[in-house]
């Protein structure tokens, strides 16, 4: 491609050289009187000229070439982007997949998936107006738990837990929780202290998944042994 760019700036410059040396000439013979170095100084600076204008015309082409390559990168990792995140992933893909890599209605998926595990009847509830309230289980005594699943780099704030207080009445709840992949605020957690709410952090949940993964695996094993 390079070659292309420079193959047609010479012959750009090959063109105007020897338009400048046609009409120098022709000024120069016709026009008495002339000193003939007038007629060096048209050659040297149609040579001149052609070289400045060939090159010229390399750098545009290159570059115009360049922007559109990089429109057409652009575009296809966005479809890329696009493609990955349109694709559902299924339960078990879910159980297994890095946590970071979850969107967050996924996250709140997996949440649901891990307290089912645990024996909780889960209501999935999310989306506008759930007052801070992702799921709300259900346990063997029959009282609900309010959870917010939060799949955060930055540390949840206070406003959060003020929040899951207010979604916890709403809904009816006895006791609300806050599941976080990231950390909790100082203030935050004053605030759960006061409210009675239990914080969940990233730490410690990848300590819970990493035991229930590890649990289901040794029964997916003992299950496929007492299939033979």
């Amino acid at each position: 491609m390079a070659k292309t760019y420079h193959a047609e700036g010479r012959q750009v410059a090959y063109f105007l050289r020897s338009l400048c040396i046609v009409i120098g000439a022709s000024l120069y013979f016709n026009i008495p009187g002339l000193h003939w170095g007038y007629f060096f100084g048209i050659l040297i600076g149609s040579v001149i000229l052609g070289e400045i204008a060939g090159a010229m015309l390399t750098a545009k082409r290159r570059l115009a070439v360049l922007k559109t390559n990089k429109k057409a990168a652009v575009k296809k990792a966005a479809i890329a982007a696009s493609s990955s995140k349109s694709k559902k992933l299924t339960d078990q893909e879910l159980i297994q997949a890095d946590v970071d890599s979850l969107s967050g209605s996924e996250f709140e998926r997996l949440m649901e998936l891990y307290y089912m595990a645990k024996g909780y009847t889960v209501l999935r509830v999310g989306g506008a107006g759930d007052h801070e309230v992702d799921l709300i289980l259900k346990g063997k005594e029959g009282y609900k738990i309010a959870v917010q699943c939060k799949r955060w780099k930055r540390d949840v704030g206070n406003d959060i837990v003020l929040r899951l207080k207010a979604g916890k009445q709403v809904h009816g709840c006895y006791d609300a929780w806050i599941v976080t992949t990231s950390n909790f605020t100082k203030a935050a957690k004053e605030a759960a202290e006061r409210l009675n709410i239990k914080l969940i952090n990233g730490l410690s949940l990848h300590d819970k998944l990493t035991s229930w993964r590890k649990a289901m695996s040794a029964n997916d094993f003992k299950g496929q042994v007492r299939s033979r």
